[in-house]
Formats: C-alpha cells, sequence, structure tokens
C-alpha cells in the first residue's frame, strides 16, 4: 500500500523554479511587469497540472518528482491566497485518502485527469505539500502585511476534491465562521 520511492529533491526543486519562472514570463508577456507571488504561484501550478502532468505524450505519468512539486504549487498558492493554516492537514489527508483508495481497489476512480493515472501515495510526495503550506502561508503574511490567518478560508476548494459543491459549501461556511470566532492570539 503506497509508495515510498525517494525522491530527487534537487528535481523536484528545478521542477519548481521552472514553473514559477515560467509563470512569470507569461504573465509579463501579458503586462503584468510586477505580479504577485500568490498570481505566480497560481499560474505555475497550472503549468505543472497541464503542460508536465498533463503532458499529452504521458512522459510524466509515473514521474513522483513532478508529482511532488505540483502538490507543492498548489498548496503553496491556495495557502497564500486563503492564509488558512489547516491546509497543513490537507497534504496528509490526501495521502491517507490514496492510501486507502488503494486498498479497496479505486485508486484510479479518483481525480486523474486526462486519462493520466493516480500515482499511489507517497510520503515525500506529502512532505513537500507541507512545505507548501509553511511557504504559502509566509506568502499570505507577506502579502498581507502580518494580517491575521483566515481559519477555514481555504476548505471549500479543499473539500470540492471529495464532496458535492453543496455540501462543501456549507462546510466551508461553517470553518469560516467558526475560524472568525478564535481569539486573536490563535490566528
Amino acid at each position: 500500500m503506497g509508495n515510498f520511492t525517494k525522491l530527487d529533491e534537487s528535481r523536484v526543486q528545478e521542477f519548481i523554479r521552472w514553473s514559477q519562472a515560467s509563470a512569470k514570463y507569461l504573465l509579463w508577456q501579458d503586462g503584468d511587469t510586477t505580479p504577485p507571488t500568490v498570481k505566480v504561484n497560481r499560474v505555475a501550478w497550472q503549468l505543472l497540472k497541464t503542460t508536465i502532468r498533463g503532458d499529452s505524450a504521458h512522459r510524466y505519468d509515473n514521474d513522483y518528482d513532478a508529482a511532488a512539486a505540483e502538490h507543492y504549487m498548489y498548496i503553496r498558492f491556495l495557502a497564500g491566497q486563503t492564509g488558512d493554516p489547516t491546509c497543513h492537514a490537507a497534504p496528509t489527508l490526501y495521502g491517507l485518502k490514496k492510501a486507502i483508495d488503494q486498498l479497496l481497489g479505486r485508486l484510479q476512480a479518483g481525480q486523474a485527469q486526462g486519462g493520466h493515472p493516480v500515482l499511489p501515495s507517497n510520503p515525500y510526495i506529502v512532505a513537500w505539500g507541507q512545505k507548501g503550506v509553511v511557504d504559502g502561508l509566509a506568502d499570505y503574511k507577506s502579502l498581507s502585511k502580518g494580517a491575521d490567518y483566515q481559519i477555514g478560508g481555504a476548505v471549500r476548494a479543499l473539500a470540492g476534491f471529495v464532496l458535492p459543491a453543496s455540501v462543501s459549501d456549507r462546510i466551508a461556511d461553517y470553518a469560516i465562521k467558526s475560524g472568525s470566532t478564535l481569539p486573536a492570539y490563535m490566528k
């Protein structure tokens, strides 16, 4: 169950650097000469998702380094945009979901895009996801000039991966309301 393939850390970092540099170039071409970090990270994630992981030649179908980079960029973008520290739970919970799906023989019924396989859960990819949360929350603090975290802000996007929109919307509304009632020292 799962996969314990070690990652080539420098290759994961190269995918990340490439995606961010390419995103900045694309945004510059569109006239955005100083895009905010979150916007760069959103475009970088989309590039990894479509150009690398969604490669029509399927060259990266079983590439754990590319998957780690995509996971990192997605959660960095989401944590940076929402300022939601509960994003820390997402990489681990997604890894657990994939492990359970694999155990039940339904891994490939998951979120694969364009006929690409879903890779089994991998603790090293989960670790890259956690790094993405840390970097994304730092982005949020930097861009918001130290504003409080927005607890529950990412729940809608994350719940949407496994639940119908109506249910994920209700859960997100509850999470945001609950998060807003926390004392300031917890934000």
